[in-house]
């Protein structure tokens, strides 16, 4: 039997070994892994050990991924900022009601931001002043801040909102009573995008309109053509579709038709355009061109043959069409006094109503496949309108219909070439429309202008003689001052009646007068705006608010002159490489809806000018060279009078007159008067020793 230690012999042996430290074998690392393999199996790993078999492991980074300093980790990368597509910006709160500063809000809003500085430059309320400052302060911070472009900046949105109240106040009241009295603080908030321009508006609700006319419809192929000419075969063109849209008014009918035209022969170039007797006398003004273009095409009239009714008018295209191509001709006029008051008279309360005539068919010497004429009013008030008869060749639906302000003639479908004296008398036939027309119907009975060139004064005077007349129903029985007042207060006028005027001038005038047959007229403001730098694209005019001295009814007239002065240097140019002066003069001053009949325009060129030469913008009735005399001239000045008829917005175009003036010629003037004034002085020295007594006197 062998014995181990025996510690319990020895007392002190026993105590000393459980006391004292023992000395323990490091263990190997192969040990270790098996003794925690086999505590992981059985269960009892430690925390450490569990914490270190769930710590992540490291990721390798992607594309567009940065690694992290922290193991297992990944921070995406930072986008970029996007670009700013608004800019907010708003006034302080200041002393105005919010409704008040409400309706400066509806005027600028969805409108360009120069548009909107405009509006807030002429407008009458206190707070526009504030407002403007604000919006061009909000401009230059987009631009600056925001890169946002300037030329599209538009005011998207535009609301206000209530600030603080101000301190109440005692408001005393009759009776010994009083009322508290608070003062509304409000602030104007608007958004600036980037938006479209005025013209790119324009352009794309023209285009839009276009479209929306010129449609080619169902053409009929279950009727061949009928009664085919000889030149059928020959022409050139067919029309797939025409579609005729006239806007009513009053003096001034607007007209567009649109030709959709196919060639049916290699190279046709030159398109001919066919009107009707009675159509070519009411239009004074007509342009011809491709759709979404804006230069127009040249015309070329034919001569006017009695044996034929109708009027023929060749377009040459820009280029040549191949076979089968298709191309959208435009055609615009203005028809003056194509309408007249029906019934003829209307009293001072009575509604004015109008008629309108034309032919239903739109000549032209090409077979069409669809026609349609639609004339729409201003208002969706049409008293009536002709049914035409006996069309069962051309259509088997409605010849007419009405839909709000609308009335369309069509479509008719399968026509075959109508420039002709047969189709005339067998097919056409008159139409009209009878409407109610809420503005009055202006005509210029006689307009005078004389311009007076002034190198001496850099000066330009422009003076307009005036003969308004009012062409709407005649005032049947007196007039009632009373009735007057009465409609003014309530805001309920007579559309026959014209109470003011609103014209545009041009900017920087200056010494505007305007007077009719009893005197000076106070009853008018004028905004002057400042000129324009020469090749600015800016469009600015001065605003004349003319009030008559009487309201103009229906068959009244109203004679009166207005003038005023322009810098020269606003509207001539000096051409250094021919030594000639180029001055641009406008023939007229455009009335909104109304019709010069009777126009002339005379050009005082100054004393001495030679080498005269101009360039009107249409032709004129007729134009003279003559001598106009004036104080202090010796041999007159050249004069250029034209005389024109039945003028239109359209015509408000300029006059291009050039001429050369030598410098000797620039000191005529002072020469002539002060030989004038030597002369004064030496009748006056010789006439004080002249002695014209009987007697003589005696000497003392």
């Amino acid at each position: 039997m062998q014995i181990g230690r025996a510690s319990f012999l020895n007392p002190l042996d026993w105590v000393k070994e459980k006391l004292t430290p023992g000395f323990k074998e490091k263990p190997t690392k192969e040990e270790l892994d098996a003794g925690k393999k086999q505590a992981a199996e059985e269960g009892n790993r430690n925390i450490f050990e569990a914490a270190e078999a769930t710590k992540p492991r490291p990721v390798e980074a992607g594309p567009g991924e940065t690694p992290s300093k922290k193991v297992g980790m990944l921070v995406p990368k930072k986008p970029s900022k996007p670009k700013p597509t608004s800019h907010k910006y708003s006034t302080a709160n200041f002393k105005i009601s919010h409704r008040k500063l409400n309706m400066l809000g509806r005027q600028i809003s969805g409108k360009p931001i120069d548009y909107a500085i405009i509006q807030m430059q002429f407008s009458e309320k206190r707070a526009s002043t504030r407002i403007m400052n604000m919006l061009a302060t909000a401009r230059d911070h987009a631009v600056r801040y925001k890169k946002l472009k300037e030329s599209k900046l538009v005011v998207a949105e535009a609301w206000v909102s209530k600030g603080p109240k101000g301190a109440r106040r005692l408001e005393p009241r009759g009776r010994g009573h009083t009322g508290i009295q608070t003062h509304p603080n409000s602030k104007l908030t608007v958004v600036l995008k980037e938006g479209k321009t005025v013209e790119e508006k324009k352009l794309e609700d023209r285009e839009r309109r276009l479209r929306k006319i010129v449609s080619a419809a169902a053409t009929r192929e279950d009727r061949p053509i009928r009664n085919p000419s000889p030149t059928w075969g020959c022409q050139s063109f067919e029309n797939t579709a025409i579609v005729r849209a006239v806007e009513l008014g009053g003096a001034v009918v607007h007209v567009t038709t649109t030709y959709a035209i196919k060639a049916t022969r290699p190279g046709a170039k030159i398109y001919t355009i066919a009107l009707g007797l009675e159509e070519k006398e009411k239009t004074s003004w007509i342009d011809v061109r491709l759709k979404g273009q804006q230069s127009s095409l040249s015309q070329s009239h034919h001569p006017l043959d009695p044996n034929r009714n109708y009027y023929l008018i060749d377009v040459t295209l820009d280029k040549p069409l191949a076979l089968n191509s298709t191309l959208n001709l435009v055609v615009e006029s203005h028809q003056t006094h194509a309408t007249f008051p029906w019934p003829a008279e209307a009293s001072q309360k009575d509604e004015q109503a109008l008629k309108y005539e034309t032919d239903l068919f739109i000549l032209s010497p090409y077979h069409t496949a669809v026609q349609r004429t639609k004339i729409k009013a201003l208002v969706p008030r049409i008293i009536s309108y002709t049914t035409p008869q006996g069309l069962d060749e051309f259509t088997l639906d409605t010849t007419a219909s009405k839909q709000g302000a609308t009335v369309t003639f069509g479509p008719y479908n399968n026509i075959f070439p109508s420039a002709n004296q047969e189709f005339i008398e067998k097919y056409q036939q008159p139409i009209s429309v009878h409407y109610y027309h809420e503005q009055p119907v202006l005509e210029v009975s006689k307009l005078v202008r004389s311009a007076e060139i002034s190198h001496w004064g850099n000066n330009l005077n422009i003076q307009d003689d005036i003969v308004l007349h009012n062409a709407g129903p005649v005032l049947k029985g007196h007039f009632s001052r009373l009735e007057h007042q009465s409609q003014t207060f309530y805001k309920r006028s007579a559309p026959h009646v014209l109470p003011a005027l609103t014209l545009h001038l041009p900017p920087g005038i200056s010494n505007t007068y305007y007077y009719d047959l009893v005197g000076n007229v106070s009853t008018s403001r004028l905004r002057v705006s400042p000129p324009v730098p020469k090749g600015s694209r800016n469009s600015r005019f001065s605003v004349l608010e003319l009030r008559p001295r009487y309201p103009i009814f229906g068959g009244w007239n109203y004679s009166f002159t207005l003038g005023w002065d322009a810098p020269l240097s606003d509207s001539a140019v000096y051409d250094k490489s021919t030594g000639k002066y180029v001055v641009e003069i406008p023939v007229m001053t455009a009335i909104p809806g109304s019709v010069v009949n009777n126009a002339e325009v005379s050009i005082i060129l100054p004393e001495g000018a030679t080498d005269v030469e101009f360039t009107t913008p249409f032709p004129a009735i007729s134009n003279t060279l003559s001598k106009h005399i004036t104080y202090l001239d010796s041999i007159g000045r050249p004069k250029l009078t034209f005389k024109y008829q039945n003028l239109t917005v359209s015509h408000a175009q300029n006059i291009y007159v050039s001429y050369s003036v030598p410098f000797a010629v620039h000191l005529r003037k002072p020469f002539v008067v002060g030989m004038a004034f030597f002369g004064v002085f030496a009748l006056a020295i010789v006439g004080r020793r002249i002695n014209l007594t009987i007697n003589k006197q005696k000497t003392l």
